[in-house]
């Protein structure tokens, strides 16, 4: 029952509200008129949607040219972008970057000065990609784990998961594309035992591009898609060893405040299959789903193979404080597949922590 509704919710569509991006492609395809309107629509809002609306004015593209209104939106634009990058977290960090990068000798070259910089601030571009959590408790109540290399484990254990992308490509076929490769590595540690080692580590690199399909007022339901080849491991040799490799497509939808992924996969061909089974387990696809209510945020991932070894998962962050990067985090899984090792075991648990991104 619960299948056949998610799906007849995804059926349904809505009207897309107007992006950034959206109101950007019309500028670019010198549809003035339309990208104005756009821009306007989110200018209150959005630094960059205020600047380019005050260029617009500045060019007359789109409206009639006026320079006060210009000056007007360049202003604007300037305080929306002060209001909301003060209360980053990141602004404090930066300005004390540059404030130690200054009491370094400069060198004369300014090529070298450039990469010294570079180097001395580690500047990167690395984005969340899945959820980032730290779960101290994490407590398995159906059945024990077994033991490992000798080791005895306990129900109770703390999970993290670091998940990270860097974009490095966009655009090339002008369909406003997105090429990423992801890290995303999910470990268990058995902080609790004596001897505090890792039961299960699971290793997941991959690359992909992201599409978006919708066009302003549209209406279509279905946002973009992902297309990407990954791997899976868990780094262990011999008969306790679990990888695949395999291509995934998801289709992302929005109905609402509803949130949606449906994801499919296929194995690739591997010389080295160890557990040909696998993907007996793995099935071949999951649905997301997200809610976002005010603050609250509840995702629920259903991943049903048709053969009795599907699963669930629930996650629900709150922030806890003024931060956008700092929630409470909350995780319950019931079913097959919660990491490499135990796929064909079936596992009921539930974690508390924080997480760093949503």
């Amino acid at each position: 029952m619960l299948r056949l509704f998610l799906i007849a919710l995804l059926a349904l569509s809505l009207k897309a509200s107007v992006t950034y991006d959206e109101a950007n492609l019309l500028y670019e395809r010198g549809e003035y008129k339309e990208a104005f309107e756009a821009f306007e629509a989110l200018a209150n809002d959005d630094a960059d949607a205020a600047y380019m609306l005050a260029k617009m004015y500045e060019q007359g593209e789109g409206r009639e040219k006026s320079e006060q209104k210009a000056l007007e939106w360049y202003k604007a634009s300037s305080h929306i972008y002060y209001e909301q990058s003060k209360h980053s977290p990141l602004r404090n960090v930066q300005k004390q970057q540059k404030e130690i990068f200054k009491t370094l000798d400069k060198i004369d070259n300014s090529e070298t000065q450039e990469t010294f910089r570079q180097y001395a601030q580690s500047l990167y571009n690395f984005k969340a990609h899945n959820a980032n959590y730290f779960l101290p408790i994490s407590y398995r109540y159906d059945d024990n784990y077994g033991d490992v290399n000798g080791h005895e484990t306990r129900r109770i254990e703390s999970e993290f998961q670091v998940s990270l992308k860097y974009d490095f490509a966009a655009n090339f076929f002008k369909f406003r594309e997105i090429y990423s490769v992801a890290y995303t590595q999910k470990s268990f540690w058995q902080s609790y035992s004596d001897s505090a080692f890792f039961r299960e580590s699971n290793y997941n690199p991959e690359v992909f591009v992201t599409i978006p399909t919708s066009e302003i007022g549209d209406g279509r339901l279905l946002k973009g898609i992902r297309m990407g080849v990954a791997h899976e491991s868990n780094g262990r040799g011999a008969q306790d060893e679990r990888s695949w490799n395999y291509f995934n497509t998801s289709l992302f939808f929005q109905y609402n405040i509803l949130l949606a992924e449906l994801k499919f996969w296929a194995r690739l061909p591997d010389a080295n299959d160890y557990n040909p089974e696998l993907i007996d387990t793995m099935g071949h696809g999951y649905l997301k789903i997200a809610i976002p209510y005010k603050k609250n945020l509840l995702d629920i991932k259903i991943r049903d193979n048709f053969n009795s070894k599907g699963s669930v998962e629930l996650n629900y962050s709150y922030p806890m404080s003024s931060r956008d990067d700092l929630f409470f985090y909350m995780k319950f899984f019931n079913g097959y597949g919660e990491s490499l090792i135990d796929y064909d075991n079936h596992v009921k648990k539930v974690g508390i922590g924080f997480s760093i991104s949503r």
